[in-house]
Parts: C-alpha cells; sequence; structure tokens
C-alpha cells in the first residue's frame, strides 16, 4: 500500500533560496549529472518555486535521456510539490514533464496516480483519460483520492476556525482546571454560549459530558492531551481541530458531528471507542495515512455513515464491530490482528472480508448467519472462530491455504445447523474443535465430492463438448 507521508521532503536545514539556485550552475551547464542524494538534498533545504522548476528541468533532461529513470526518481517529483510552496508555474512544467513521459509508456502504478492527482488538481483540470483503465489497486485509489479530499477539507475547516479564532478574541474564556492535580479535566452538564473559547490548564485527560454549545474557536487546543472522551453530548456540527499527541478518543451518546471528521493529523491515536453516538450525518471520516492502531471499537448502538472507510490504517491490532455496522465498511485495514464481529444480524447474501490481506483471527459472537451464502474471508486468515451463533449457512466454505484452526462452541447452530464444513486439504495441519453443537456438520477436506447425479451431469457435458 502506498503511503502518501513517505514521500514527504521536509526541509531540515533551510538555506536561501541563492545559495541553492547557485549549487546548480554546474548541473546546468552539464559539468555535473544531478543524482537522486543531490536533488534530495536541494529540496530538503528549499521549497522555493524557482529553485524547484530548476531540478524539474533537470530531472527532464536525465528522463529524455533514458525513460528508466523516470521510476528512480518519481519519488522526488511527488515530494517537490508534496506539502509544501504551491506555485502554478511549478506545477505546469510538472505537467508537461509527466505529459511527455506517459506518451512513451503505457505502465501506471500508484505513484503515477499520486504524482498527477497532484498536478491535476492543484491546477484545478481534470485527471488525464489514461488513468481510467489502469490496474491500481483499490485500496491506494482511495488512499490518494482520501488525501486530496482531506487537504480540501482541511483548507476549509482553517479557514472557518481562523475566522472563529478572531472573533474570540475579546470574549469570555472558560479555563478547565486539572481535578486534584491529577492531570485529569471534567467539563460537565454546561452551557458554554456565552464563552467564545476554552483552555486547559496541564490537562492529559479530559471528560467532556453534557455540554452545550461548546465555542468552536480554539475548542480543544492543548500541546499534553493524550486522551479524550466526549459524552452525552450534542456537538451541533463542532469541528474538532485536536491537537497531535492525542492517543486515545472515546465518543459515548454523542451527536450531530461535523460534516466532515477531521483526525487525519492523529498519528500517534492508538485506541478509537465509540458507543450509542450518530454520525450519521458526516460525509468523511478521515484517519491518519499509513497509522497502527491498536483497538478500534464500535458498537452495536452507533450509526456509522454510509461506505465507513478504514483503508488509511497500515493496522489495527483489534477491530471490533457490531451488528450492521460491519456492511457499511467499504474498505477494511490492509492488516488487523483480530477482527472481532458480535451481535451481527447478517442481511446481506455474501459477507466480503477480502480487502483485509492479512489477519491472524477471525471471530462471530452471538451472531445470527443463516441468510449469508459466503463469506469471502482474507486469504491468509490463520484462525477463525464462532460463538454462539444460534443460526449458520447450510454450507461454509473455509478452504483457505493457512488456515490453522477452525473453533464452533457454545450455541452455535442450534436454531439453523451448518451442514456442511469444507476445510483445507491438509488436515494435519488444522486444527478443528467443535463442541455442544445442536447437530454436526458433514467435514469435507479441499472440495466437496461430487454427487452420483452431479458425476453423471459432468460426464454428458463432457461427452457433448467432444
Amino acid at each position: 500500500m502506498i503511503k502518501i507521508k513517505d514521500y514527504v521532503i521536509a526541509i531540515n536545514e533551510e538555506k536561501s533560496p541563492l545559495s541553492c539556485y547557485n549549487r546548480l550552475h554546474e548541473y546546468k551547464i552539464g559539468e555535473k549529472a544531478i543524482t537522486p542524494e543531490f536533488c534530495q538534498s536541494i529540496l530538503s533545504s528549499t521549497d522555493n518555486p524557482k529553485v524547484t522548476r530548476e531540478i524539474l528541468a533537470l530531472i527532464k533532461q536525465k528522463t529524455d535521456k533514458d525513460l528508466s529513470e523516470y521510476a528512480i526518481y518519481r519519488p522526488l517529483l511527488v515530494g517537490s510539490i508534496l506539502n509544501r510552496k504551491e506555485q502554478k508555474s511549478v506545477l505546469e512544467k510538472m505537467r508537461d514533464l509527466i505529459e511527455v513521459v506517459h506518451k512513451k509508456t503505457s505502465t501506471l502504478n500508484a505513484e503515477d496516480y499520486l504524482l498527477a492527482n497532484l498536478v491535476y488538481s492543484g491546477l484545478g483540470q481534470p485527471l488525464p483519460t489514461y488513468f481510467a483503465n489502469t490496474d491500481i489497486d483499490e485500496r491506494d485509489i482511495k488512499n490518494i483520492d482520501n488525501y486530496l479530499l482531506e487537504q480540501k477539507v482541511y483548507q476549509e475547516q482553517t479557514k472557518l476556525l481562523q475566522n472563529a479564532q478572531k472573533k474570540a478574541t475579546e470574549g469570555k474564556v472558560y479555563r478547565i482546571k486539572q481535578t486534584n492535580n491529577t492531570e485529569r479535566g471534567y467539563l460537565g452538564h454546561q452551557n458554554l454560549e456565552d464563552y467564545s473559547r476554552l483552555e486547559l490548564d496541564d490537562i492529559k485527560i479530559l471528560t467532556i459530558n453534557d455540554c452545550q454549545n461548546i465555542p468552536q474557536a480554539n475548542n480543544i487546543d492543548s500541546s499534553k492531551l493524550e486522551l479524550l472522551n466526549i459524552e452525552q453530548t450534542d456537538l451541533n456540527g463542532l469541528v474538532l481541530r485536536l491537537p497531535d499527541t492525542i492517543t486515545d478518543i472515546s465518543f459515548e451518546r454523542a451527536k450531530r458531528f461535523s460534516k466532515d471528521i477531521d483526525f487525519s493529523n492523529l498519528q500517534k491515536l492508538w485506541r478509537v471507542l465509540i458507543e450509542q453516538s450518530d454520525l450519521s450525518d458526516a460525509e468523511n471520516v478521515f484517519f491518519p495515512q499509513g497509522a497502527e492502531m491498536g483497538l478500534f471499537y464500535v458498537d452495536g448502538k452507533t450509526q456509522l455513515p454510509q461506505n465507513f472507510d478504514l483503508s488509511s490504517f497500515a493496522k489495527i491490532v483489534l477491530l471490533e464491530l457490531n451488528q450492521d455496522n460491519i456492511e457499511k465498511i467499504k474498505i477494511f485495514p490492509e492488516k488487523v490482528q483480530t477482527l472481532s464481529i458480535r451481535n451481527y444480524r447478517a442481511q446481506q447474501k455474501v459477507l466480503d472480508l477480502s480487502s483485509i490481506k492479512e489477519c491472524e483471527k477471525i471471530e462471530f459472537q452471538n451472531s445470527l448467519l443463516s441468510r449469508l451464502e459466503a463469506i469471502k474471508f482474507p486469504q491468509n486468515v490463520q484462525e477463525i472462530n464462532f460463538k454462539d451463533c444460534k443460526t449458520m449457512p447450510e454450507q461454509l466454505q473455509l478452504n483457505i491455504e493457512g488456515l490453522k484452526r477452525v473453533e464452533l462452541s457454545g450455541e452455535t447452530g442450534l436454531n439453523a445447523p451448518l451442514s456442511e464444513l469444507i476445510l483445507p486439504q491438509d488436515k494435519d495441519n488444522i486444527e478443528l474443535k467443535i463442541d455442544e453443537l445442536n447437530t454436526k456438520p458433514k467435514i469435507y477436506y479441499g472440495t466437496k465430492p461430487l454427487s452420483p447425479m452431479q458425476k453423471m451431469m459432468s460426464k454428458i457435458k463432457n461427452n457433448f463438448s467432444r
């Protein structure tokens, strides 16, 4: 999976644009040949547009002579415009470069898609049609599209917050103090209509409970805040711009979130718990690109928006979902150590979990699964458990390479039993545990043998095809 943050070229030791421009002279007259390391050193010293244009010109000369050099310099091209000073002339020069390259090659990957999107969206132009039929992973396309949308949302929300901040300079301040010197803060049962901003006093853990009219400006601003709990609160469309220090977020009985919920800056985020909350009005929820999560929990009474997207996470250790929330997730994280599905009442015929590329364990608990005709499991899942799932599909296809353990326990199959269970061919390498079932299923390893009727029909079909 492409990780956009890996392409960012930070200004480590800023130098004057003139000194950087002068360093390019011997390369421009052909005395020396550029290298990726040289270009990186220039770009990490300045984001001056004129210097950037000269670097692009040198890279174009290099790729004109040898097209294979393009792949080497492509990450630098992305980094030269990612999160840096934007200037139309730089983007136009980049557009000319990639247009020349793509006339010579039909092979396009996620890096090409990222670079082209940055350029053409920056110029306010549509993406070239040659990206329509490219074979780029859906997760990469989604992450890149989300990133561009995040940037747009961030800019819009920043303007809103800046305007609110200006209005708040002379307003009343509500100061949240530590509770008994514990680095905990509590804001409860308050109508903050008369206040223009909040201030936190060296607080690491903040709980906001049953409050109204939380001020928009500087709403939760702190350099020390790590845990935020919002309980029984009407957010009334509040834009939450949370500090980068946040590791834990908990929402319980919260409602009326903003149209765009942006947590993309929270690279330290480790736990998210959402209980009995209504996020259905949100159009977009952004999480940090490429981050690893410890726990992501959504209870059965929470209303998620349609096509809730978790694809930006590189890994979640424990992903716990309830009821129909599982069916609202369009793309799962690339890696999930344990996926726990509780109280699931299957409405669809197919449950697709295949967008998870790596998974150690999947467990269904207290779920009704008889409506399912198929479950598309991750390719590399190692363990699958069914506990107290009173209704099951008639047939369960678990012939998955690498599967090591299957367990059916409790009251699984009590009301609608499982009739046939198909496991991997190598029965010696699979542990099967079945207890307290109403009826035991027939076990097949590899594939289910053909019935006499199926054998006869297959024979007739083969003879006919000759």
